[in-house]
């Protein structure tokens, strides 16, 4: 019933993803000057109280406006602010289908628009959407990293064959059901619309929920509106658990955790009327169905 790639993608798609880190912006197209406006720095003013006036990310002020470490900045100097996207929301729109559009994710969208449900969005309704300006990788640096490398070309003899063999044993991963219950909304789009990226369990609030693998805890919280207090577990080989509308939580961040541990309470936090838990299995950014993983 949640849609959650854009935390995922947020928080741990990459290690290099960090809030506050620097690009470069060398052939970065800018936006029309009619499209922008300037603003006069006040005293007192600096780039964090900037940005969230004007909903504009830390590293892209200090990059268009070619702000060099530490970053301070004066009264009466002129700072740049690019203008944000807009989009108007038409029939059959949903927050999941705007952000591949837009190449941006669910949870941005959500932060930028301070969406309380992110489930619910109106005809005509308008939705800033944040550029990804900030969040592009340093594919260049890897390339050049690489360009000039040897390959050593292995050439066999032998034919390989290939079988066709079921997604859990290709990932060679198991998980465990973190709560037992009726299954209230399965993944996929269940209704017309709308994409459920986990699975949806009812069950008994205050019933314990078990980490569905060993890993870590990178996310204990509860800021992402429409989730309520969620625990995000991060598993070898880039695998990733969810689990949202908790009562209670029990693990802090960066926590270590074991197949089975008691890591939260059943609850119905994040705008659902009856105690569950929604729950999501997935392999790098992408969502999986947990019901073809879980044993």
């Amino acid at each position: 019933m949640r849609l959650f790639l854009a935390l995922i993608i947020f928080f741990l798609s990459s290690c290099e993803t960090l809030f506050f880190q620097e690009y470069k912006i060398k052939n970065y197209k800018f936006p029309k000057k009619e499209d922008n406006l300037y603003y006069t720095v006040n005293k007192g003013d600096n780039l964090y109280s900037i940005s969230k006036k004007y909903n504009v990310t830390i590293s892209k002020l200090i990059n268009f406006n070619n702000i060099d470490s530490p970053y301070k900045i004066f009264p009466n100097q002129k700072i740049f602010i690019p203008k944000k996207r807009t989009h108007v929301v038409e029939r059959g729109d949903t927050l999941y289908s705007i952000s591949r559009k837009y190449r941006t994710d669910v949870f941005t969208i959500s932060r930028f628009n301070n969406l309380k449900n992110v489930n619910q969005i109106y005809t005509n309704q308008k939705l800033i959407i944040p550029d990804q300006f900030e969040r592009k990788k340093k594919i260049v640096k890897n390339f050049k990293k690489n360009e000039n490398k040897k390959v050593k070309r292995k050439i066999t003899t032998k034919k390989k064959t290939y079988k066709n063999k079921p997604i859990k044993k290709i990932f060679n991963e198991t998980f465990i059901w973190p709560v037992k219950g009726k299954i209230l909304s399965k993944y996929g789009s269940n209704d017309p619309g709308f994409f459920n990226d986990g699975i949806n369990i009812e069950s008994v609030s205050g019933k314990d929920v078990k980490a569905s693998s060993s890993g870590e805890i990178v996310y204990s919280g509860n800021e992402i509106p429409g989730y309520g207090n969620l625990i995000l577990i991060k598993h070898s080989k880039n695998w990733i658990t969810a689990y949202a509308h908790l009562n209670k939580i029990y693990k802090k961040k960066g926590t270590l955790v074991k197949k089975g541990e008691s890591i939260g309470a059943i609850g119905n936090s994040g705008n659902v009327k009856i105690p569950q838990l929604h729950f999501e299995i997935r392999k790098g950014k992408e969502a999986v169905d947990p019901l073809k993983f879980l044993s």
